[in-house]
């Protein structure tokens, strides 16, 4: 009975055929049309997918870290930059033209013994399982002849309720906090954070300190909250 009606069938899809051979070139024309459009765009996809893997952030072995994601071994430690911004922005306070050039998130996976021993003491914490910190890279400039006071990053607070005073900068050497006459220094600023995951961090604040005459007790300039988000 199969073979009956698939004869029946085939003979009946011959006539019909017969009948519609115009339509049937029709469609042959539509679907090779269809198939090209299904191979560009199945090639386009494998494109596609090609590009979002060399757009993948990984290892850096030479230069700085700039996007997140990204990171580096420094020795046995692997520092991975969790979030950025690149801020560039100019802010003035009196005389003083300030610079946040950016601010990084950074994950270190195993911290020096340098390092682990100066945070137990100064914090009394244990980081023997990894370090986050927060790094901020800034410029000040003194646009006078004037010695000025100014310390750039006095207080760092976070929306997660965290307040990280200057004075625990892990650099220690970039702000002098005194600026003699017209100079332009750049400073750097690596803070510990000890709350958690840093992804959890979305907007950072910086509070400079008063900008002063060096060599008379006069203020010039208020200090400044910068927030920066993420």
């Amino acid at each position: 009975m199969k073979k009956l009606l698939f004869s029946a069938a085939l003979v009946l899809s011959l006539g019909l055929a017969a009948c519609g051979d115009s339509e049937t070139e029709k469609e042959v024309e539509n679907n090779a049309s269809t198939t090209q459009e299904n191979q560009t765009t199945e090639v386009t996809k494998e494109e596609t997918k090609e590009d979002v893997k060399e757009d993948v952030p990984g290892e850096v072995t030479n230069g700085p870290l700039t996007k997140a994601g990204e990171w580096t071994m420094d020795g046995d430690n692997k520092v991975t930059l969790t979030k950025i911004n690149d801020v560039n922005e100019v802010y003035t306070l009196g005389p003083i033209n300030l610079t946040i050039d950016s601010i990084k998130l950074l994950h270190h996976s195993k911290p020096t013994v340098d390092t682990v021993t100066y945070i137990q003491e100064v914090h009394g914490k244990d980081i023997s399982d990894g370090l986050s910190t927060i790094q901020v890279i800034y410029s000040v400039e003194n646009t006078t002849d004037d010695n000025i006071m100014f310390h750039a990053i006095k207080t760092l607070t976070t929306d997660t309720k965290t307040q990280i005073e200057g004075m625990y900068d892990m650099a220690q050497t970039t702000d002098s906090g005194t600026y003699m006459g017209e100079v332009i220094v750049e400073g750097l600023t690596i803070l510990p954070y000890f709350s958690g995951d840093l992804n959890d961090i979305n907007s950072i604040n910086i509070l400079t300190g008063d900008v002063w005459d060096n060599d008379n007790p006069t203020k010039l300039a208020d200090s400044q909250k910068i927030t920066i988000s993420f």
